[in-house]
């Protein structure tokens, strides 16, 4: 899986966790276990997960009369650095407390507990030359040179950060820090979008589309939608061998072509974006939150933004008909931020579950933008049909 993709399944799978208030431990530790890309991008080299079910184990610390069970154990390739990374909840009370003796504010009695617990974890592994061998071995380490506490836990909305870091600077023992889930998030963005700043909120479209789409069509190429003229400045959306694609012909007649392979017979949500401006060309294909198919590129395309005809359930011609259901469809007049990505697929994951009633298109029907702008067939013909419940068949 390529690196982008890989950390944009990493951004929704945090995003749903939150959104959903989600406070379970158990599955923010698989969160992390499944995707290692977070541990890259908070610029770890290696990990270890400690977790009972991982298999693996550190020594019995005699001395404390325990066996140290940290979520994880981080390692720096270079400085030789080993993070007891320990995961707690984001749903929770505010971290500190103010004394009743009017001296400065505490950590609560629960941070101070999960600190404690860590620092024992990681006073457990400096003091045992043979929980070092295994963290050495475990974490590719050649030696340890120094050691450090994250804790994630909590949200920023309910803390006061600068306040939280005030308190663990007098705790020099392992440079402890609370990393706050949603800060987590923000910097798992900001890293995907080190090389995506110029796509987001750019004057073009976003065209979102909730579909079931027949496995048997009716012609070779079976149009979803068509914008534009015949030869020249038109998008297209149609199923051909088993692929959607995405096509748009410019002002000099050059095609560019973006496409992915189609699920047929269940909801599939696709997004296409589109914008030339004086950053350049962006195309993008989005079907079920994984990019398929990006076009960027420093030149902008000749390109008239204003088309001129939109039908939707064929070709301009009115020739070359598509067999789906729609189940929602919406556009905006420019390219999507990452929230709105998020929201939008997470929208179409509520919204298409249990899914029972949609428009069809049988290979018949189809609309056709009215001056008013919005979508209409006056023929009784070739009207689409309301269906609850959806069947397999068309």
């Amino acid at each position: 899986m390529n690196k982008d993709l890989d950390l944009w399944n990493a951004i929704y799978a945090l995003y749903e966790l939150l959104t959903d208030e989600e406070n379970s431990e158990k599955k923010y530790q698989t969160f992390f276990e499944s995707y290692p890309v977070v541990f890259k991008i908070l610029g770890f080299d290696t990990f270890q997960s400690y977790e009972k079910s991982s298999g693996k184990r550190l020594p019995f610390d005699n001395d404390r009369n325990f066996t140290p069970e940290p979520d994880f154990l981080c390692g720096n390739i270079e400085s030789c650095t080993v993070t007891v990374f320990e995961l707690k909840t984001p749903f929770v009370k505010p971290f500190i407390v103010n004394r009743t003796d009017g001296n400065r504010a505490k950590l609560n009695a629960t941070a101070e507990s999960y600190l404690s617990q860590a620092t024992e974890y990681a006073k457990s592994i400096q003091g045992s030359s043979e929980a070092r061998s295994v963290v050495k071995s475990d974490l590719s380490l050649r030696t340890i040179s120094s050691y450090q506490i994250i804790i994630v836990y909590g949200l920023t909305d309910s803390n006061d950060m600068a306040r939280v870091s005030d308190i663990l600077q007098d705790r020099p023992s392992f440079r402890p820090t609370f990393l706050c889930y949603d800060l987590l998030l923000e910097k798992l963005v900001d890293s995907y979008l080190n090389t995506r700043k110029t796509t987001e909120n750019r004057t073009g479209w976003s065209i979102v589309y909730h579909l079931i789409v027949n496995k048997e069509q009716l012609f070779p190429r079976s149009f979803i939608a068509d914008h534009g003229s015949p030869k020249k400045n038109r998008l297209s959306v149609f199923i051909e061998n088993g692929h959607i694609v995405y096509q748009c012909i410019d002002n000099d007649e050059m095609v560019h072509i973006l496409k992915s392979p189609i699920v047929y017979d269940q909801p599939i949500f696709l997004r296409f974006e589109f914008a030339t401006d004086d950053n350049g060309i962006y195309l993008s294909l989005n079907v079920n939150n994984e990019e398929r198919y990006l076009l960027v590129g420093s030149v902008k395309l000749n390109f008239n933004m204003q088309l001129t005809g939109f039908v939707f359930g064929t070709d301009i011609s009115c020739k070359f008909f598509g067999r789906f259901y729609m189940l929602e469809a919406y556009y905006s007049a420019k390219t999507m931020s990452i929230e709105d990505k998020l929201r939008s697929y997470n929208y179409f994951k509520q919204k298409t579950l249990g899914v029972s009633a949609g428009v069809r298109f049988d290979g018949k029907h189809y609309l056709v933008r009215n001056q008013n702008g919005n979508m209409s067939q006056s023929n009784p013909k070739y009207q689409p049909k309301y269906v609850n419940p959806i069947n397999s068949e068309m």
